[in-house]
């Protein structure tokens, strides 16, 4: 696959010429092998977005009918979307649609099969039942028909536990609208003769927050949780915990969960089944070492081994990182299958897939597998994965996903499958050294390059540059065009030639630490561009040793971009953000490299 380089145009001044030439610094290798420019993902695809940058896929949940079909949910389009396979996964057809709805699990009882979330992201709970295997659904019209509760509710495809008579599932509600994100954990249950349609039918425990002091942590969210039942034959509602560092910075866990690692940390909350009551002491056995505490998991019991699975993403690389954009959390390129047998010593079984294994990944990655739902089926396991296989950012996929791991318990580990790094590597198109772009112009692989940037920037040596003109900064994309404090990367082919771009990397070092670039890109010569991510990328004051090998930013999910007519050609702008006119620098080593081929 490609690479990718980045070139600017001298607007008279070689010295600015090389000034942006460092302003992407690349340090991607030029010689990677050559690779299909679509690499299919390694699995069996349910769906796939036909849009990935407009409507992101999310949510799965799978479920095996008593027949022997499975069914497979997972939010699309503002609602939830349903497929059926009949001959164990081979193949998918699409079965129904149901809205609105999101967040939502699979689970039949009693010969129906029902799907329960909320209307909407932080909204009502809601219930759909099917009498017909997931062909038709009736509808939440009210607290008789599906409504359950009015509010701002959080969840996700957790699984159903019945358990003495009964049927609990977890949820989450917040109660400020400006801070979503404060969790208050809670569970539902009825009666199972109870009809499941009916709002009386369920009871529901208090609500618990979560307290932020409990762990020195900056961002206290503990949601997603897991109804289990104990070896003891307690209920508990097993948390999801996200970590971040604490505000007074330190990176360490204070508090009952001292010298726990800060990312494998979950949380086991206590419920009376008899009373409704849930509890949450704040003491060390309430916190369990759990691989994989920062994303979604699914957690079931195996009547068969005695013991309880789980499928989650092990985070590989660990900094200290108080920005988001790199936090440890970004990390959904490793999916693994865990094992124990008393909840609370959790072994990893084996790696089931892995994309580029120890590297510290940022939040615009591309490849990702997560929220992972699952079901034994007999001696195996299927499972449903979220994937970003080349769609928009990790975390918003472009395809739900099958796979099957046979014979799970008794399996050796092995060493796992291959790395699939080396699938994903893309031949370098086009190279920018400093030697090249003082010419302002050239042709490499049969391209027309030429590099054009604003008046607002001035050379201040080799590979440097200063900005001139406006002293305040630009906040966004229309400030740096009218300070002028941006560059134009235009790429030509001959008459009759198309070509691609796949990947773009680039990172400068500045002396300030609120400068940022945003790219664009335009194929009708700079009428109109629009974004390469939806992120700003932060240029680090230093560079530190995870930021050395940064992976480039994936281009395939941008069509305009997939074939390029060789005379319209392409134009990338990057957009310099921050900064003002008195001592700001930005300083470049390295090349730019852009990944693509000629088709």
């Amino acid at each position: 696959m490609k690479q990718i380089a980045c070139f600017w145009n001298s607007i008279g001044k070689k010295a600015v010429a090389r000034v942006l030439i460092a302003l992407c610094s690349m340090v991607m290798p030029v010689g990677f092998a050559a690779a299909q420019t679509h690499v299919p993902f390694p699995g069996t695809v349910v769906f796939k977005s036909p849009d990935p940058v407009k409507k992101r896929v999310a949510s799965p949940a799978i479920l095996i009918l008593p027949g022997g079909d499975y069914l497979v949910s997972h939010d699309y389009d503002k609602g939830t979307a349903i497929h059926i396979s009949k001959d164990r996964g081979r193949t998918w057809a699409p079965l129904s649609r149901v809205s609105p709805l999101i967040w939502a699990n699979l689970f039949e009882h009693r010969g129906a099969v029902y799907l329960m979330g909320t209307a909407k992201g932080w909204g009502d709970m809601v219930v759909y039942r099917s009498l017909d295997n997931g062909r038709t659904w009736s509808v939440p019209k009210d607290e008789n028909s599906g409504l359950l509760a009015r509010g701002m509710f959080h969840t996700g495809p957790v699984p159903v536990v019945k358990h003495n008579g009964k049927i609990w599932r977890a949820y989450e509600e917040a109660f400020d609208k400006n801070n979503r994100r404060d969790f208050f954990a809670f569970a539902i249950c009825a009666d199972e003769d109870a009809d499941l349609l009916k709002a009386s039918s369920w009871k529901r425990t208090n609500s618990i927050r979560f307290d932020e002091s409990w762990l020195n942590a900056k961002r206290p969210n503990w949601f997603e949780g897991n109804i289990v039942v104990t070896p003891q034959g307690q209920l508990a509602d097993f948390m999801r915990l996200e970590t971040w560092t604490g505000k007074d910075g330190s990176y360490a866990v204070k508090g009952a969960a001292a010298g726990k690692p800060r990312n494998e940390i979950a949380a086991i909350i206590r419920i009376d089944g008899n009373s409704g009551k849930m509890e949450f002491n704040n003491e060390p056995a309430s916190f369990i070492h759990f691989p994989g505490a920062e994303s979604k998991f699914t957690i079931r019991y195996d009547s068969v081994s005695g013991s309880y699975w789980a499928i989650t993403n092990k985070i590989t690389s660990f900094i200290h990182s108080t920005e988001t954009f790199d936090g440890n959390w970004n990390q959904r390129n490793v999916l693994v299958l865990l094992h124990s047998k008393d909840l609370r010593n959790w072994e990893i079984k084996r790696v089931l897939l892995r994309w580029n294994e120890g590297a510290h990944l940022r939040t615009w990655d591309t490849f990702g597998f997560q929220y992972v739902d699952w079901q034994f089926d007999g001696n195996d396991i299927v499972w449903v994965s979220r994937t970003s296989w080349y769609g928009l950012r990790y975390h918003d996929a472009n395809m739900i996903t099958f796979d099957r791991i046979s014979n799970f318990r008794s399996r050796p580990p092995g060493n796992g499958p291959e790395d699939l790094l080396k699938y994903t590597q893309h031949p370098v198109l086009l190279t920018l050294t400093a030697a090249v772009i003082t010419k302002g112009s050239w042709e490499q692989n049969s391209l027309n390059v030429k590099i054009t940037c604003g008046d607002g920037m001035r050379s201040s040596g080799m590979g440097q540059f200063k900005f001139t003109g406006a002293p305040e900064p630009a906040r966004n994309e229309k400030e740096a065009t009218a300070a002028g404090r941006y560059f134009d990367i235009n790429i030509q082919a001959g008459k009759g030639k198309t070509f691609s771009l796949e990947t773009l990397q680039c990172m400068p070092t500045a002396n300030r630490k609120d400068i940022k670039l945003r790219w664009m890109y335009s194929t009708d010569n700079g009428a109109t561009f629009d974004p390469v991510t939806n992120y700003s990328f932060p240029v680090p004051v230093q560079r530190q040793g995870y930021m050395k090998a940064d992976p480039p930013v994936y281009l395939q999910v941008y069509k305009p971009l997939n074939k390029i007519k060789g005379r319209r050609g392409v134009m990338l702008r990057c957009y310099i953000i921050g900064g003002n006119k008195t001592g700001t620098v930005l300083e470049f080593a390295d090349h730019i490299a852009l990944g693509g081929r000629i088709l």
